[in-house]
């Protein structure tokens, strides 16, 4: 073995990159932006829950003073987990946690104080209406309240509340697992169809394929079309792989249609490829390409509420999500898969709409920049 013949390939290996810029760029910069963006949204703590409050409670009379027990635990609600809103109406603010609009509500009867006092029952009941398709925010709802009734009845032997959930959606019984899977089969699809694409174009660049084609007749949004349909079949067959170990091995919970998400998959797989074909126009062979894969995943994973809900991701980060598309495409699963909606339910239309405009503006962009490839 030869030492400096060794050390020579070395130095061939790094010269590369001093002459690609963007690729020393990467090398750089991306380690300091998955240090930053970890640090910054994998806390996992959520925030500005919007919870509703019905406060019915009317207190009672000590004789030296009237006592609103209901007041003294909302007012032990401390931290910005919850975002608290007074409401008047209980099924009002029910059928707010039904559209999706609120996570949950928290209702006082009007003898809450009396019940407490020492003429009353010496029990009381909080009626806790709930969405309980995401339980790590069940889990802080139900935790908050917990801690601002053992502040405001400190002392006390035994707590004489009960917390009585009523589950919109969702049960006592839903894991974590269940509300993550649809996120992860949207991920999936959106690894397999992107990064395909991004090295399966590169390649016929590279090697000369692209040139030969376009001496043909053959027009570019034809050979968009054959491309979509050829990852259209992998993205497909992925789903089904995926959906059905989820089911058969983890017996995750679906409430809604599955066909209907199964459309949603594939209408957000086209705009993938789409997406895919347009930044392989940037890319001058693989190892570029690949650079493409963590800009793409990063975000995906960290800001579209995967892995935990929007409400867990610093408010300074959450307009980022809107622009990401697996957001709602996973919104969407979501609501289908655990709260059995459809796409009557505006929520999911507007997800619909949006992963519809995404498909036309990545193809229509892969078309364009397509022939500029070759």
């Amino acid at each position: 073995m030869s030492l400096p013949r060794s050390l020579a390939i070395a130095r061939k290996a790094l010269s590369q990159f001093r002459h690609d810029r963007r690729t020393l760029a990467f090398i750089v910069a991306m380690p300091l932006l998955m240090v930053v963006v970890f640090g910054y949204t994998f806390g996992g703590q959520v925030h500005n829950v919007r919870t509703l409050v019905v406060n019915e409670d009317a207190g009672y009379d000590l004789g030296f003073g009237r006592v609103n027990v209901a007041n003294q635990i909302l007012g032990n609600i401390t931290g910005d987990t919850l975002a608290i809103e007074s409401w008047t109406d209980v099924d009002a603010a029910r059928a707010e946690v039904a559209a999706g609009r609120a996570w949950a509500v928290l209702a006082f009867p009007i003898n809450f104080s009396r019940n407490l006092s020492p003429n009353g029952t010496g029990r009381a009941t909080i009626q806790v209406v709930i969405d309980g398709s995401s339980p790590t925010i069940a889990s802080a709802v139900l935790g908050s309240l917990r801690v601002a009734i053992e502040r405001a009845l400190v002392g006390a032997v035994q707590l004489p509340l009960t917390i009585e959930p009523d589950y919109v959606y969702g049960s006592a019984d839903t894991r974590f697992i269940d509300s993550f899977a649809p996120g992860v089969v949207a991920l999936a699809v959106l690894m397999v169809t992107t990064i395909f694409s991004v090295i399966m174009v590169v390649r016929e660049k590279s090697g000369g394929m692209l040139e030969r084609l376009f001496a043909t007749p053959l027009r570019s949004s034809e050979l968009v079309l054959g491309l979509a349909l050829a990852l259209a079949v992998i993205a497909f067959l992925q789903t089904v792989v995926v959906l059905s170990a989820a089911l058969l091995l983890f017996q995750i919970k679906v409430v809604g249609n599955l066909p209907l998400a199964f459309a949603v998959l594939l209408l957000f797989g086209v705009g993938n490829q789409g997406l895919g074909i347009m930044l392989s126009s940037a890319a001058k062979n693989e190892l570029q390409a690949i650079q493409f894969i963590p800009l793409i995943l990063f975000p995906s994973i960290l800001l579209t509420g995967v892995f935990f809900p929007l409400e867990a991701i610093p408010s300074a980060f959450r307009p980022f999500s809107l622009v990401v598309p697996l957001t709602y495409a996973s919104d969407a699963l979501h609501s289908i898969m655990l709260r059995g909606w459809g796409v009557g339910q505006v929520q999911v239309a507007v997800d619909v709409l949006v992963l519809l405009a995404y498909d036309a503006l990545t193809l229509l962009g892969a078309a364009v920049f397509v022939r500029r490839q070759a």
